[in-house]
Protein backbone atom coordinates (compact mmCIF):
# COMPACT_ATOMS: atom_id res chain seq x y z
CA UNK A 1 0.00 0.00 0.00
CA UNK A 2 1.54 3.28 -1.06
CA UNK A 3 1.88 6.01 1.55
CA UNK A 4 -0.01 8.71 -0.34
CA UNK A 5 0.60 12.23 0.91
CA UNK A 6 4.15 11.68 2.04
CA UNK A 7 6.00 12.42 -1.18
CA UNK A 8 4.28 14.97 -3.47
CA UNK A 9 4.63 18.67 -2.76
CA UNK A 10 1.05 19.87 -2.42
CA UNK A 11 0.54 23.58 -2.68
CA UNK A 12 -1.84 24.02 0.21
CA UNK A 13 0.01 21.86 2.73
CA UNK A 14 3.65 22.04 1.65
CA UNK A 15 4.92 22.99 5.11
CA UNK A 16 3.03 20.21 6.87
CA UNK A 17 2.75 17.27 4.51
CA UNK A 18 6.36 16.10 4.64
CA UNK A 19 7.93 15.12 7.92
CA UNK A 20 11.23 14.61 6.11
CA UNK A 21 11.04 18.14 4.70
CA UNK A 22 11.01 19.60 8.20
CA UNK A 23 13.85 17.34 9.28
CA UNK A 24 15.95 18.43 6.33
CA UNK A 25 15.42 22.11 7.05
CA UNK A 26 16.01 21.82 10.80
CA UNK A 27 19.07 19.65 11.20
CA UNK A 28 19.79 19.07 14.91
CA UNK A 29 22.64 16.55 14.74
CA UNK A 30 26.33 17.27 14.40
CA UNK A 31 26.73 20.98 13.58
CA UNK A 32 27.30 21.56 9.89
CA UNK A 33 30.78 22.59 8.90
CA UNK A 34 31.31 24.48 5.70
CA UNK A 35 30.18 22.81 2.50
CA UNK A 36 33.79 22.59 1.36
CA UNK A 37 34.37 19.94 4.04
CA UNK A 38 32.31 17.57 1.91
CA UNK A 39 33.67 18.66 -1.46
CA UNK A 40 34.43 19.10 -4.13
CA UNK A 41 31.01 20.58 -4.80
CA UNK A 42 29.91 23.35 -7.16
CA UNK A 43 29.82 26.71 -5.43
CA UNK A 44 26.19 27.11 -6.46
CA UNK A 45 25.19 24.12 -4.33
CA UNK A 46 25.51 25.85 -0.96
CA UNK A 47 22.34 25.70 1.14
CA UNK A 48 19.81 28.44 0.47
CA UNK A 49 18.21 30.12 3.47
CA UNK A 50 14.48 29.39 3.86
CA UNK A 51 12.38 31.89 1.94
CA UNK A 52 15.27 33.20 -0.15
CA UNK A 53 14.89 32.72 -3.87
CA UNK A 54 18.03 31.66 -5.72
CA UNK A 55 19.56 34.01 -8.22
CA UNK A 56 19.45 32.77 -11.78
CA UNK A 57 22.66 31.20 -13.05
CA UNK A 58 21.30 30.26 -16.47
CA UNK A 59 19.56 31.99 -19.32
CA UNK A 60 16.40 30.43 -20.70
CA UNK A 61 16.95 27.62 -23.23
CA UNK A 62 17.75 29.16 -26.58
CA UNK A 63 15.48 29.06 -29.59
CA UNK A 64 18.40 27.52 -31.49
CA UNK A 65 17.58 24.18 -29.89
CA UNK A 66 19.51 24.06 -26.64
CA UNK A 67 18.31 22.98 -23.21
CA UNK A 68 19.71 21.58 -19.99
CA UNK A 69 21.85 23.36 -17.43
CA UNK A 70 24.50 23.94 -18.75
CA UNK A 71 22.62 24.17 -22.04
CA UNK A 72 23.64 21.91 -24.92
CA UNK A 73 21.96 20.48 -28.02
CA UNK A 74 18.38 19.56 -27.14
CA UNK A 75 16.11 16.77 -28.34
CA UNK A 76 13.31 17.12 -25.80
CA UNK A 77 12.46 19.37 -22.85
CA UNK A 78 9.17 19.22 -20.95
CA UNK A 79 9.32 22.89 -19.95
CA UNK A 80 9.99 25.06 -16.90
CA UNK A 81 8.46 24.52 -13.49
CA UNK A 82 5.91 27.15 -12.55
CA UNK A 83 4.08 27.29 -9.23
CA UNK A 84 0.39 27.91 -9.88
CA UNK A 85 -1.39 29.06 -6.70
CA UNK A 86 -4.67 29.68 -8.55
CA UNK A 87 -5.32 26.10 -9.63
CA UNK A 88 -8.16 24.72 -7.45
CA UNK A 89 -8.11 23.16 -4.97
CA UNK A 90 -4.33 22.85 -5.04
CA UNK A 91 -1.73 21.47 -7.38
CA UNK A 92 1.08 19.07 -6.60
CA UNK A 93 4.33 20.78 -7.53
CA UNK A 94 6.79 17.93 -7.27
CA UNK A 95 7.29 14.26 -6.50
CA UNK A 96 10.10 12.63 -4.51
CA UNK A 97 13.08 11.82 -6.74
CA UNK A 98 16.17 10.98 -4.72
CA UNK A 99 18.66 8.61 -3.18
CA UNK A 100 19.57 10.36 0.08
CA UNK A 101 20.27 9.50 3.70
CA UNK A 102 16.60 9.94 4.49
CA UNK A 103 15.08 8.32 1.38
CA UNK A 104 17.45 5.62 0.16
CA UNK A 105 17.42 2.33 -1.72
CA UNK A 106 19.58 -0.02 -3.81
CA UNK A 107 19.51 2.28 -6.87
CA UNK A 108 17.29 5.00 -5.45
CA UNK A 109 14.88 5.68 -2.62
CA UNK A 110 12.32 7.25 -4.94
CA UNK A 111 12.27 7.87 -8.67
CA UNK A 112 9.98 9.60 -11.15
CA UNK A 113 9.88 7.99 -14.58
CA UNK A 114 9.13 10.63 -17.20
CA UNK A 115 7.89 9.79 -20.73
CA UNK A 116 9.16 11.21 -24.00
CA UNK A 117 8.67 10.29 -27.64
CA UNK A 118 11.06 9.85 -30.56
CA UNK A 119 8.96 10.84 -33.59
CA UNK A 120 8.44 8.61 -36.59
CA UNK A 121 11.18 8.98 -39.17
CA UNK A 122 13.81 10.09 -36.64
CA UNK A 123 16.71 8.36 -34.90
CA UNK A 124 18.16 10.07 -31.84
CA UNK A 125 21.78 10.02 -30.67
CA UNK A 126 21.33 10.64 -26.95
CA UNK A 127 24.34 12.14 -25.17
CA UNK A 128 22.74 13.30 -21.91
CA UNK A 129 19.69 13.41 -19.66
CA UNK A 130 18.48 15.77 -16.94
CA UNK A 131 15.71 16.35 -14.44
CA UNK A 132 14.87 19.60 -12.67
CA UNK A 133 14.40 19.11 -8.94
CA UNK A 134 13.24 21.30 -6.06
CA UNK A 135 15.76 20.65 -3.28
CA UNK A 136 16.77 21.77 0.18
CA UNK A 137 20.49 21.93 -0.61
CA UNK A 138 21.18 20.57 -4.09
CA UNK A 139 24.25 18.72 -2.80
CA UNK A 140 25.37 15.54 -4.62
CA UNK A 141 27.96 12.95 -3.70
CA UNK A 142 31.13 13.42 -5.68
CA UNK A 143 33.91 10.93 -6.36
CA UNK A 144 34.25 7.34 -7.46
CA UNK A 145 31.41 4.91 -8.12
CA UNK A 146 29.11 3.94 -6.53
CA UNK A 147 29.25 7.18 -4.53
CA UNK A 148 28.81 9.31 -7.60
CA UNK A 149 26.18 11.90 -8.42
CA UNK A 150 23.17 10.40 -10.17
CA UNK A 151 21.40 7.23 -11.22
CA UNK A 152 20.05 7.42 -14.76
CA UNK A 153 18.06 5.13 -17.00
CA UNK A 154 16.07 5.00 -20.22
CA UNK A 155 13.36 2.31 -20.30
CA UNK A 156 10.65 1.33 -22.75
CA UNK A 157 7.28 -0.37 -22.22
CA UNK A 158 6.96 1.01 -18.68
CA UNK A 159 3.51 0.30 -17.23
CA UNK A 160 1.75 0.19 -13.89
CA UNK A 161 3.68 -2.25 -11.70
CA UNK A 162 6.37 -2.82 -14.33
CA UNK A 163 9.73 -1.19 -15.09
CA UNK A 164 9.46 -2.42 -18.66
CA UNK A 165 12.72 -3.02 -20.52
CA UNK A 166 15.92 -1.16 -19.74
CA UNK A 167 17.44 0.35 -22.87
CA UNK A 168 20.47 1.62 -20.99
CA UNK A 169 21.21 2.77 -17.44
CA UNK A 170 24.00 3.54 -15.04
CA UNK A 171 25.34 5.57 -12.14
CA UNK A 172 27.51 8.47 -13.24
CA UNK A 173 28.95 11.83 -12.23
CA UNK A 174 26.52 14.67 -12.78
CA UNK A 175 26.31 18.42 -12.56
CA UNK A 176 23.95 20.17 -10.14
CA UNK A 177 23.16 23.73 -11.22
CA UNK A 178 20.59 26.23 -10.01
CA UNK A 179 17.87 27.06 -12.53
CA UNK A 180 17.00 30.38 -10.92
CA UNK A 181 13.57 29.12 -9.79
CA UNK A 182 12.49 28.39 -6.23
CA UNK A 183 9.36 27.47 -4.26
CA UNK A 184 8.35 26.25 -0.78
CA UNK A 185 11.73 27.39 0.61
CA UNK A 186 13.30 24.94 -1.84
CA UNK A 187 15.65 25.87 -4.66
CA UNK A 188 15.40 24.20 -8.05
CA UNK A 189 18.48 22.49 -9.47
CA UNK A 190 19.13 20.76 -12.78
CA UNK A 191 20.65 17.31 -12.20
CA UNK A 192 22.35 16.46 -15.49
CA UNK A 193 24.39 13.54 -16.77
CA UNK A 194 26.35 13.71 -20.02
CA UNK A 195 28.85 11.59 -21.92
CA UNK A 196 26.19 9.02 -22.85
CA UNK A 197 25.99 7.28 -26.20
CA UNK A 198 22.53 5.80 -26.79
CA UNK A 199 20.72 5.38 -30.10
CA UNK A 200 16.91 5.53 -29.95
CA UNK A 201 14.55 4.65 -32.78
CA UNK A 202 10.95 5.93 -33.01
CA UNK A 203 8.74 5.13 -30.05
CA UNK A 204 7.89 6.12 -26.48
CA UNK A 205 10.47 5.87 -23.71
CA UNK A 206 10.75 6.79 -20.04
CA UNK A 207 13.75 8.53 -18.48
CA UNK A 208 14.85 8.82 -14.89
CA UNK A 209 17.69 10.91 -13.45
CA UNK A 210 17.89 10.55 -9.67
CA UNK A 211 20.29 12.66 -7.57
CA UNK A 212 22.47 10.75 -5.10
CA UNK A 213 23.64 12.00 -1.71
CA UNK A 214 24.22 9.06 0.63
CA UNK A 215 27.34 10.08 2.55
CA UNK A 216 26.38 9.50 6.20
CA UNK A 217 29.11 11.92 7.31
CA UNK A 218 27.51 14.71 5.31
CA UNK A 219 24.48 16.35 7.00
CA UNK A 220 23.53 17.89 3.67
CA UNK A 221 22.57 14.38 2.55
CA UNK A 222 19.54 14.61 4.83
CA UNK A 223 18.09 17.04 2.31
CA UNK A 224 15.31 16.18 -0.11
CA UNK A 225 14.75 16.35 -3.86
CA UNK A 226 11.41 16.59 -5.69
CA UNK A 227 11.17 16.24 -9.48
CA UNK A 228 9.55 19.50 -10.61
CA UNK A 229 6.00 19.21 -11.88
CA UNK A 230 4.96 20.79 -15.19
CA UNK A 231 1.32 21.31 -16.10
CA UNK A 232 -0.16 21.99 -19.52
CA UNK A 233 -2.87 24.28 -18.12
CA UNK A 234 -4.36 25.43 -21.43
CA UNK A 235 -0.91 26.41 -22.62
CA UNK A 236 2.52 24.99 -23.41
CA UNK A 237 5.05 25.25 -20.52
CA UNK A 238 7.68 27.93 -20.88
CA UNK A 239 10.73 26.82 -22.92
CA UNK A 240 9.28 23.37 -23.73
CA UNK A 241 11.10 21.99 -26.76
CA UNK A 242 10.76 19.09 -29.17
CA UNK A 243 7.98 16.48 -29.16
CA UNK A 244 5.24 17.28 -26.64
CA UNK A 245 5.65 15.29 -23.43
CA UNK A 246 3.00 12.55 -23.25
CA UNK A 247 0.43 13.57 -20.66
CA UNK A 248 -0.67 11.37 -17.75
CA UNK A 249 2.03 8.83 -18.53
CA UNK A 250 4.65 9.32 -15.76
CA UNK A 251 5.27 6.70 -13.09
CA UNK A 252 6.55 6.73 -9.52
CA UNK A 253 8.69 3.94 -8.07
CA UNK A 254 9.86 3.89 -4.47
CA UNK A 255 10.82 1.07 -2.10
CA UNK A 256 10.62 3.63 0.73
CA UNK A 257 7.03 4.63 0.03
CA UNK A 258 5.78 1.22 -1.01
CA UNK A 259 5.17 2.19 -4.63
CA UNK A 260 6.01 -0.12 -7.53
CA UNK A 261 5.75 1.88 -10.75
CA UNK A 262 2.54 3.52 -9.63
CA UNK A 263 1.02 6.10 -11.99
CA UNK A 264 1.94 9.59 -10.83
CA UNK A 265 -1.32 11.00 -12.18
CA UNK A 266 -5.01 10.30 -11.57
CA UNK A 267 -7.13 10.00 -8.40
CA UNK A 268 -5.38 6.76 -7.39
CA UNK A 269 -1.92 7.91 -8.43
CA UNK A 270 1.02 9.07 -6.35
CA UNK A 271 -0.18 12.69 -6.44
CA UNK A 272 -3.79 11.69 -5.63
CA UNK A 273 -5.23 13.34 -8.71
CA UNK A 274 -3.75 16.83 -8.28
CA UNK A 275 -1.05 17.53 -10.86
CA UNK A 276 1.85 15.26 -11.82
CA UNK A 277 0.60 14.77 -15.36
CA UNK A 278 4.03 15.83 -16.63
CA UNK A 279 7.47 16.80 -15.30
CA UNK A 280 10.40 19.09 -16.04
CA UNK A 281 13.05 16.90 -17.65
CA UNK A 282 14.95 16.61 -20.89
CA UNK A 283 16.99 14.63 -23.38
CA UNK A 284 20.23 15.95 -24.89
CA UNK A 285 21.81 14.95 -28.19
CA UNK A 286 21.25 15.18 -31.92
CA UNK A 287 19.02 13.73 -34.60
CA UNK A 288 20.88 11.41 -36.93
CA UNK A 289 21.14 12.64 -40.47
CA UNK A 290 19.41 10.41 -43.01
Amino acid sequence: MVKNGLFPIALAVAALTFSHLAIAQNYHGTPKRTVQDYGPFPAASKPTSPGVKAESTQAAPEASGKCGNPAVSCLFYGGDYLEDPTYPPFLANGLANENTEYVSGPSYGAAVWIPFTVPAGQTWDVTGLFTNNLSTYGILDQGTLPNSAAFWSINEDVAAGSAGTVVDSGTAPATTTRTGRASFSLTEYTIQVTGLSIVLTPGTYWLSVVPICTNSANPYCEGVFFASDVEYLNTTPVNAYGPVEPQNAAYFDSPNFGASFEPAYGPLGACTGDGCSSFSAGVLGKIQKK
